[in-house]
């Protein structure tokens, strides 16, 4: 591969994007890119060789699944028992309301 120039445009992830996005060479020592400018939002950064924006190792779900498993580690499952039905009164008959009269 050639070497990199002064303004090539390059992919890194962009810290204020949070995207993987084409970037100009704004630094360079001893062939080696130092900082980039982000061409979506200008924004300058160091160059990240394309990493970042690492996912997280555990989701929201799978936290609270590991904590459900844990309560529920060594209990028996209940099942559950169903409910007797609601029983409802009937509801009187509405009566007519009179009409409005014109102002």
């Amino acid at each position: 591969m050639d070497a990199v120039r002064l303004g090539d445009e390059l992919d890194d992830y962009c810290t204020r994007c949070r995207l993987l996005t084409n970037h100009s060479a704004v630094a360079i020592v001893e062939d080696a890119v130092k900082k980039v400018r982000c061409r979506t939002c200008n924004h300058e950064h160091d160059y990240r060789q394309g990493q970042g924006g690492h996912k997280k190792k555990t989701t929201k779900a799978s936290a609270y699944e590991q904590v459900l498993a844990s309560v529920l580690a060594g209990k028996e499952k209940e099942v559950p028992v169903p409910a007797a039905p609601v029983r409802r009164r009937s509801r009187p008959a509405l009566t007519p309301r009179r009409p409005m009269r014109p102002r």
